[in-house]
């Protein structure tokens, strides 16, 4: 669905993106991860058509994406940053959404505007809406839009754990429908619970790792007294007790104990040694 080769961008010369090379599926659920800073939002509008690449190949559904109404009308971006028009309300919202996306849900959006208890603030401005309630609505967009690639842009800040769980669990419905959804964001100890897999971008707007889910099976978390192990993506140490994730295969050939490590243990130690 998407493929990214060399993907560049660049804001008045200043390199935002370098060197970008991926593929995702059609389907599932998938993380763009990394901090602060590092370009989560400029390639997730690349990917919706709305920026135009400073260089390398960027497609969507095999064709370039940038300003081509075919990939566009295919796609939602939205998140709690969407510039919608301040004056209108969460359902004029809703209801311009109805009418742009084809394949728009509206059983979907009145589910989520009730779970979310947003049904009872339907009239307020968008304005005048909490951080909070500018993510709900972005999440009732995006998961009614019906759209075939979804991109979900920090999608629950300011969401209590409530609303959290009322959107992971939709999510989890909807992905069941062969949709593809791809979150960015920086938090991931619940996301990396329901991830097909996940792309990490550096500091320097690369690409620091692609894993799918499977990949952290091979990794473990091993304590003891040991120097850094060959293999580590994780290593700290305090007095005579170290802490490492590091291969199960290399632990084993060290003669180290350990448990096993899923995937938010991998990630979260990748995005540790980025800080």
């Amino acid at each position: 669905m998407i493929n990214a080769t060399h993907l560049e961008k660049q804001f008045r010369k200043k390199p935002v993106l370098t060197d970008i090379t991926f593929e995702l599926p059609g389907s599932g659920i998938h993380a763009l991860l990394g901090r602060n800073g590092v370009g989560k939002s400029t390639l997730l509008a690349m990917i919706a058509g709305q920026l135009k690449p400073s260089g390398g190949e960027l497609t969507v559904f095999g064709e370039r994406s940038y300003d081509n109404a075919g990939v566009m009308d295919r796609v939602c971006f939205t998140g709690v940053d969407t510039a919608y028009p301040s004056s209108w309300s969460l359902a004029d919202i809703v209801a311009a959404a109805g009418k742009r996306y084809p394949h728009w849900s509206q059983d979907i959006a009145d589910t989520l505007m009730r779970d979310f208890a947003l049904d009872e603030h339907a009239s307020t401005v968008y304005a005048k809406c909490s951080r909070g309630q500018r993510a709900m609505i972005g999440i009732v967009v995006g998961l009614a839009s019906g759209a075939e690639l979804t991109l979900l842009d920090e999608p629950y800040v300011g969401l209590d754990v409530h609303n959290t769980s009322v959107f992971y669990r939709h999510l989890l419905e909807l992905a069941e429908s062969q949709r593809c959804f791809i979150m960015a964001t920086h938090h991931i100890e619940d996301a990396a619970k329901i991830l097909d897999s996940a792309l990490v971008l550096g500091r320097q707007g690369s690409v620091d790792k692609h894993l799918l889910a499977e990949d952290a099976d091979g990794y473990v978390i091993a304590t003891g007294d040991f120097d850094v192990p060959a293999g580590a993506i994780a290593y700290r140490r305090h007095a005579s007790a170290a802490r490492a994730i590091l291969p199960a295969a290399t632990a084993a050939e060290l003669g180290l104990r350990g448990q096993a490590a899923d995937l938010g243990d991998v990630l979260e130690a990748i995005l540790e040694v980025q800080a």
